[in-house]
């Protein structure tokens, strides 16, 4: 299981284009998403700008609903769908090649136990975990989308947030567990507040 120790090493995931629109006091910039270890929670997924600091960065949250803002100029819903949907695919498979690294041995319920702290803590939301060995099943405080969407004004998109952090939420899975799959939330059939998620071995 992922723990507070260094043994993940902070690394870039990738970046995206965050435009004026989206933005307070930055016209057009590329978001650096970077696997970081905090040295209270352990590894955690942050949005960066280069050359700025602590007030430029994005929680997991706003990463999400700023890519969806970014979609709003898609010709129709399958296009912005899609674009959301590999957006967050991308993003769980890389994250969970970075995180399988040091997690090669451990059983799977350990490698998404661990993944998924890693997520909701890198999404700044206080949570429950319950696991009985064959499912794992996270209770959160309140939505982080919904949270993240208030603060920023970035609310707009937020049930397309939520399809590509379904769709993420299933690529980890994949990447760490392959005989486990995600029940709730799914890129399908996404849930009004992401407000639990439930994942279960095949």
């Amino acid at each position: 299981m992922l723990d507070k120790k260094a043994t993940v090493k902070e690394a870039l995931l990738f970046s995206y284009v965050v435009a004026s629109a989206d933005m307070r006091y930055i016209e057009e910039s590329e978001r650096e998403i970077r696997l970081r270890i905090d040295p209270n929670l352990g590894p955690i997924v942050r949005g960066e700008f280069s050359g700025c600091g602590p007030g430029c960065y994005a929680d997991l949250s706003q990463i999400f609903l700023e890519y969806a803002m970014s979609c709003e100029g898609c010709k129709d819903h399958q296009m912005t769908e899609e674009a959301i949907t590999g957006f967050g695919d991308r993003l769980g498979s890389v994250l969970g090649a970075r995180l399988r690294k040091s997690e090669d041995e451990s059983p799977p319920i350990d490698r998404l136990s661990g993944a998924f702290t890693c997520v909701l803590n890198s999404m700044n939301v206080p949570f429950k975990e319950e696991q009985d060995g064959g499912s794992l099943h996270y209770t959160l405080e309140h939505c982080p989308l919904c949270e993240s969407g208030s603060k920023t004004g970035l609310g707009r998109e937020m049930a397309v947030a939520r399809t590509g952090f379904a769709a993420f939420s299933e690529s980890l899975v994949r990447s760490l567990a392959p005989d486990w799959v995600v029940l709730t939330p799914t890129a399908s059939e996404p849930v009004d507040t992401l407000l639990e998620i439930t994942l279960a071995r095949t």
